[in-house]
């Protein structure tokens, strides 16, 4: 099974909850590298945070961009953004291990800009 970028964009986009989590794996491992989680103490969180993160953000009118998408048998990595109603916004470098055609890590170096 190989991973679809292009699929995942869209549903990313479309913040369509349950299908963009039908992309990664039951296990799959979720680490955060910010001003507040630098990279020797990252936030690492799993699959049910992705779901209350992505639920939140349908629920709050927060738009999702992803692109510069690159995508092989084992690894995708892309730009993603993040408009806050508002002026806020958040950008990451993101990079996904894949196996079986599911994320089992995903690794988010971002920014926020608080405007």
């Amino acid at each position: 099974m190989t991973f679809d970028i292009a699929a995942f964009k869209d549903v990313f986009e479309a913040v369509d909850v349950e299908a963009i989590l039908g992309f990664y794996a039951d296990e799959v491992e979720h680490v955060e590298i910010d001003a507040e989680a630098p990279p020797r103490s990252p936030r690492v969180s799993g699959k049910d945070a992705l779901r209350q993160a992505f639920a939140g953000i349908a629920q709050g009118g927060i738009k999702l961009h992803l692109d510069n998408a690159l995508s092989s048998e084992n690894r995708a990595a892309c730009t993603i953004t993040v408009e806050f109603p508002g002026d806020g916004s958040l950008m990451s470098n993101t990079i996904f291990d894949i196996e079986r055609g599911k994320i089992v890590r995903q690794l988010d170096i971002q920014v926020t800009d608080p405007s």
